[in-house]
């Protein structure tokens, strides 16, 4: 590839997927359309990506859009260079999205009459990790025939389920995509690992109307329970307010006020590591009954809220993680102030008001033993937790 081409340039989010070769199947549904994009997004996260296409894709999305998406020629037919034998040994992971009825089909019972096919069934012999993305009709993926097809699949890989809308099974999602690429070819030190994550701002009650709230945006909870996942672990999320959208594929449950996330928490189930990266009121509100009256001032009487994060070690014996935000503190002070949650937690991550609402943070990964500072974006911040937390699990 030129390192001109735009395909060296794209904005990175994170090193998952670096120095692995990931080849990208394209067959014959009109949801090929979206493989550029998941080309791109693959290179997002390090991948050196090649394309192979069937002719019935090529008639569907321009042969020059997926060179470009990549950065390379793509593989349209099997020449003397046997590049479906190449696969075999350089793919370090093979993603077939989308794939049509018919590959579906032909996977199962070996048929490698074009370039993705072969491709295929040569990864299948070498046990290549692979991630195939079905897309049909509602009425084709719901025929006994496919379910057994996809049933078969499912024995040499990873079927990423689509999703049934418009009368149709269409293709996940490029992020959905990515996500489970980096789960199935990245590192995975979490794998095995059972994670929650509790995250976003308790809302408080002053009347029926009106809440006391705070600026919380969700966006590290966002961030540590997608590495997670992209890490391997099972992960849970537990969301108070927020204004960042996470990906559907992580299972989440929301909860409001800090009454309410206690009540869930007494109900904790087990888990390896918690993280709370959760905005949670100091202080509770006597709640009025019906609205206070505009035409007054209100008397807000407030209460000190139980500290979840006690609740929290009462009911678990795995790894915890507290987050510490303070304000007009040196970095001195601000590992002070973490330290003192030592007392209910085994990691506190520290870091000044000033990253709120900013996509690079300033954060101090805090432990009985040692204190780790970090400057980078949070994604990448997320990632650096995380694998400190994996070293203990």
């Amino acid at each position: 590839m030129n390192k001109h081409h735009p395909a060296n340039n794209v904005t990175p989010k994170g090193d998952y997927l670096k120095n692995k070769n990931v080849w990208l199947a394209v067959t014959g549904s009109v949801s090929c359309v979206e493989s550029v994009g998941i080309a791109r997004e693959l290179l997002r996260y390090g991948a050196n990506v090649t394309i192979v296409a069937n002719k019935a894709a090529l008639e569907l999305v321009g042969e020059k859009a997926l060179e470009f998406a990549c950065g390379k020629p793509i593989i349209k037919e099997i020449t003397g260079q046997v590049e479906h034998v190449i696969a075999g040994h350089d793919a370090d992971l093979l993603i077939i999205a989308p794939c049509c009825a018919t590959s579906l089909g032909k996977m199962v019972h070996g048929i490698g009459d074009n370039p993705p096919m072969l491709v295929a069934l040569t990864c299948i012999g070498a046990k290549t990790p692979m991630i195939v993305a079905p897309a049909m009709d509602k009425n084709m993926a719901n025929s006994k025939i496919i379910k057994q097809n996809l049933k078969d699949v499912r024995k040499f890989a990873t079927v990423l389920e689509p999703i049934m809308v418009e009368g149709k099974a269409k293709l996940p999602s490029k992020f959905r995509i990515t996500a489970e690429a980096c789960r199935v070819a990245g590192s995975n030190d979490l794998k095995k690992s059972k994670i929650l994550v509790i995250g976003g701002g308790s809302s408080e009650e002053i009347d029926d109307v009106r809440v006391i709230t705070n600026k919380s945006t969700g966006k590290m909870a966002k961030y540590i329970a997608e590495t997670a996942f992209n890490m391997g672990a099972e992960v849970e999320l537990w969301m108070g307010n927020a204004t960042e959208e996470v990906g559907e594929w992580i299972s989440q449950e929301n909860f409001s006020s800090t009454d309410d996330l206690n009540k869930k928490i007494k109900k904790l189930g087990k888990y390896d590591a918690i993280l709370v990266p959760a905005a949670l009121s100091d202080f509770i509100p006597t709640k009025n009954k019906g609205k206070i009256s505009s035409n007054k001032i209100p008397e807000i009487k407030l209460k000190k809220a139980k500290k979840s994060i006690e609740i929290i070690r009462k009911k678990h014996d795995g790894i915890l993680c507290a987050f510490k935000l303070e304000s007009g503190l040196k970095d001195s002070g601000l590992i002070k102030k973490g330290k003192t949650l030592l007392k209910n937690s085994d990691f506190v991550i520290a870091n000044h008001s000033e990253v709120l609402g900013n996509e690079k943070t300033k954060l101090a990964i805090i432990t009985k033993k040692d204190t780790i500072w970090i400057e980078d974006t949070k994604i990448n911040a997320s990632k650096s937790i995380l694998k400190e937390i994996s070293k203990k699990i």
